[in-house]
Parts: structure tokens; sequence; C-alpha cells
């Protein structure tokens, strides 16, 4: 496996997760053109989205989670020290790609609302959630 994230400082377990959720990505399409930084965050966010910390397997479709719900657990998971101000970004530039490819979907009580409604959360999206879990195997 490629290692989209060679100057990271996280733990080898950290790393790794990352560099399979940053394959997994770069396989479905999504351009690998970020900073090696952005890319990390990229894939922090949608582990976090997808529910993964170590098992592909275990994925699930976190209905309607909210932007700083992604910073607390990218946070605690993935030895990171975000912010909780930095919730636009997470909008803006972390899962931008990931929501644009429809991989992420808008999962707030009114579809399509505005970026400042207090309701607007992302998941996963479930046919993708259904490509991940078979990650690694034969399936």
């Amino acid at each position: 496996m490629k290692n989209y994230i060679p100057k990271s400082t996280k733990s080898k377990a950290v790393q790794y997760i990352i560099n399979e959720a940053l394959d997994i990505l770069e396989s479905v399409g999504i351009p690998m053109t970020k900073t090696e930084r952005g890319l990390e965050r990229m894939a922090v966010c949608f582990l976090a989205v997808a529910g993964v910390t170590k098992d592909w397997s275990k994925a699930k479709e976190n209905a309607n989670l909210k932007s700083r719900d992604i910073i607390n657990l990218v946070n605690k998971n993935f030895e990171e020290k975000i912010s909780s101000g930095s919730y636009d970004d997470i909008r803006r530039k972390d899962l931008k790609l990931l929501v644009l490819a429809d991989i992420v979907v808008n999962s707030g009580v009114n579809k399509g609302s505005a970026t400042n409604d207090p309701t607007r959360g992302y998941a996963l999206h479930p046919d993708f959630k259904q490509l991940i879990v078979t990650y690694k195997t034969a399936n």
C-alpha cells in the first residue's frame, strides 16, 4: 500500500488506517492533489464520518454527525488537536471533495439545508458503506 503521508508524526497504527482511507478514496476517484496535511485531514474526517478507528468491517452510517462531532472524534481517535472553532474548515476543506463525490451526504433534518442550519450534519452514503466494509476482503 502506498504511503500518502510520509512526513506524518502520528503513531504507526494511526498512519496505517489513514493510508488505508486514502487508498480507498483514491481507488474511487478522489484526486490526491491536496498537500500531505490536507490529505491527512480529509482522511481522518472520512474515518470519523464512517465510524472507523481500526476495522473497516465496523463502518457505520453515523447519521447526522455535525462538524463539531467530527472534530471530537478526530481528536479522540487520530492524535489530532483540532480546535472546536475549526468546524467551518471541516465543511469547506476536509469534507468538500467527499460531499461532491457523494461519499459523504448531508444528513440534516432538511435535505439541502443552508450551511448554517443547526440541523445540518453528515453521514456516510449507504452504498459507500457497503463498499468499505468489504475493504481487504475477498468480497
